[in-house]
């Protein structure tokens, strides 16, 4: 082990380096700086209304042709999802830079997962487990992305680390403060992780630092959290108590009242899962099992990933209780949701990755010796490069292909208007969706995340088409007088556009 004190800050440094650098690539290359997922979309979209200083956004223009998953379209225009998040996001979006929020976060994880690696292991795992934050694809995969896990899981790793000091530390005035606000973000972020991972964070922490003023560092902050969350609510829906997520989705089903809640019975969840509707302790080990696998793929990037974690949990066994409680809250809780997260690997287990990196070190030092280091490069690296084609091929059914199509034609500003059609099956199998039907709400996805919405006038504005050329006039006349406006023509079977220019209107 190293000296007490001495931290290998070059050594860090490097690996933060090159995770910014992996998700960076991966974020503006195969996935084009662009928002896959339905969840992204969202997200970017209330960032942009963030970004303008405003909470809710102006009534769309019309809002059916403005139709997105998880986006209210109404008199006040906004996303169902926790406003933690899309306010982090928003520091990307006012400098234009929305793609490099994520990748710029997984720069912290290599020296805050070192630095809990060696509080229960030696300097030789935690040196690795830093490398392990900073290739494994279940990281830099989702660092890739406009989802909220990476950012959750930096605050876990940070209210953590202060929580876990020893008692005998002298610990900074500022440090019960820190984590406190680590646990207000997961208050305001990620309901679900802030119950299963802040709170018995948060318990951690009062047990450490048992000093009013610690306390209060602690429990100051995530108090201000459900404060805002609160009033965030009302703003909403009219009811602090109400999460906008379960009206969202009940609306969007129709007639399935309290199907967002957790637990099991014909009446929970909000579509149907694994071929029937209903959420069953035999949904729940399905998707565990799928989780499992998912999650032993990403881990290192080659099968059996996850056999290493479970030899370096044996391995550090006398210390293994925080580990232990963390699998079992995070597993046992998610197994209570209704909905498998089939996207972007096992994302809903993202919070173990607070000690996988230093289980799976472990692992591979006690099989590999001196030669851990080039085993878990080579594996990460060329294993993880499989999972490029599936990121690279239109995920979720998006891609850059009508932001290109624009281009070329030197369309940058006007009214575009998307009239996709048809369907087709696809599979990202690598990425842990086996099958997926691209329709016209996905495919327009590409075109919907160039859409600002707290501008709606001016610049490039992008909608769904209307049903007929009389509603088209009848929106174009009303709402876009004089603009210049251009029909894409999108056969989803074939997965080719044709863009024609509209004639412009008297």
């Amino acid at each position: 082990m190293t000296e007490p004190g001495r931290v290998p800050w070059a050594w860090l440094l490097g690996w933060s380096v090159v995770a910014v650098a992996v998700a960076s690539f991966v974020a503006l290359v195969p996935l084009a700086g662009m928002p896959h997922v339905s969840d992204e979309l969202a997200y970017t979209w209330q960032a942009r209304l963030f970004a303008a200083g405003l909470h809710t956004g102006p009534p769309a223009d019309d809002p059916a042709l403005m139709r997105a998953l998880f986006w209210v379209s109404g008199p006040d225009s906004h996303s169902p999802f926790p406003p933690g998040w899309p306010a982090l996001l928003a520091t990307g979006e006012i400098l234009g830079a929305g793609a490099l929020v994520n990748p710029l976060l997984a720069g912290t994880l290599p020296p805050l997962l070192w630095a809990l690696s060696r509080r229960w292991a030696d300097d030789a795992t935690a040196r690795l487990a830093a490398v392990v934050a900073a290739l494994s694809p279940g990281i830099w995969v989702l660092a890739a992305t406009r989802m909220s896990h990476t950012s959750v899981l930096v605050a876990c790793a940070v209210a953590a680390l202060l929580v876990s000091r020893p008692r005998d530390e002298p610990a900074p005035v500022w440090s019960p403060w820190l984590a406190g606000v680590a646990v207000a973000y997961l208050v305001l972020t990620r309901h679900f992780d802030a119950a299963l991972v802040g709170g018995p964070l948060l318990l951690w922490g009062l047990w450490r630092y048992r000093t009013l003023p610690g306390v209060l560092g602690l429990c100051v902050p995530s108090i201000m959290a459900c404060g805002v969350l609160l009033a965030h609510h009302h703003a909403l829906s009219g009811d602090a108590l109400a999460f906008p997520m379960n009206a969202y989705l009940e609306g969007f089903v129709g007639d399935r009242p309290g199907c967002n809640r957790l637990g099991f019975g014909a009446d929970v969840g909000c579509h149907p899962t694994a071929g029937s509707w209903g959420h069953s302790p035999g949904k729940a080990l399905g998707f565990s099992v799928d989780s499992a696998a998912r999650l032993d793929r990403f881990l290192v990037g080659v099968p059996l990933g996850g056999l290493l974690a479970l030899l370096g949990a044996w391995r550090l066994r006398t210390r293994l209780l925080p580990a232990l409680i963390l699998g079992v809250l995070v597993v046992g809780g998610y197994a209570l949701y209704w909905s498998p997260g089939a996207a972007y690997g096992a994302r809903f287990w993202h919070p173990l990755y607070l000690v996988l990196p230093t289980l799976t070190a472990a692992g591979l030092v006690w099989l590999a010796g001196r030669w851990a280091l080039p085993v878990l490069v080579v594996a990460t690296l060329g294993g993880g490069s499989r999972l490029l084609p599936d990121l690279a091929s239109g995920f979720w059914c998006v891609d850059d292909g009508l932001v290109e199509l624009l281009e070329a034609e030197g369309i940058h500003e006007g009214l575009v208007l998307l009239a996709p059609y048809g369907q087709r099956a696809e599979s990202w199998p690598a990425l842990g969706v086996d099958q997926a039907a691209c329709n016209p709400t996905l495919e327009a996805g590409d075109g919907m995340a160039l859409n600002d919405p707290a501008r709606l006038q001016g610049g490039l504005q992008v909608r769904l088409a209307p049903a007929d050329d009389t509603a088209l006039d009848a929106f174009r006349d009303a709402h876009h007088p004089g603009v210049p406006a251009w029909l894409v023509v999108h056969d989803i079977a074939a997965d080719t556009r044709t863009l024609q220019a509209l004639p412009p209107r008297p």
